[in-house]
């Protein structure tokens, strides 16, 4: 299993107030750790995280467990996490676990900056 993660600032007008990490492969016990390092850098920047998940090929209880940690450093920094573009897989995984409810989910990244970008009022 692997996965390779890229990280881009994305700015949404001047302030650039929206981060984008891109996530491919698995996200899995073995990659959700460097996954979950380089969101949190991401957050860090900019509490309005996009996770680009379009080429996310597998996602375990690690993987979600990861997301909803960043959910929670996003929210103590007064941001906000969405995701973008989970294939079928994914998206099965979130709805049988309700984290459909509990992220934003869109279709993809340039929806799910519009989407943070209405949610934090900016």
């Amino acid at each position: 299993m692997s996965s390779n993660v890229a990280q881009e600032n994305v700015t949404d007008g001047p302030d650039g107030l929206v981060a984008v990490t891109t996530v491919t492969g698995d996200l899995d016990a073995g990659t959700a750790p460097a996954v979950y390092r380089r969101a949190l850098q991401a957050i860090s920047r900019s509490p309005l995280l996009v996770l680009d998940l379009a080429g996310t090929t597998f996602c375990d209880s690690s993987g979600f467990n990861a997301l909803l940690r960043l959910r929670r450093r996003a929210e103590e920094s007064g941001g906000h996490v969405a995701l973008a573009g989970p294939p079928a897989q994914v998206t099965r995984l979130l709805t049988l676990t309700g984290g459909n409810v509990i992220f934003p989910v869109y279709s993809d990244v340039a929806e799910a900056r519009a989407g943070l970008l209405s949610r934090a009022g900016t």
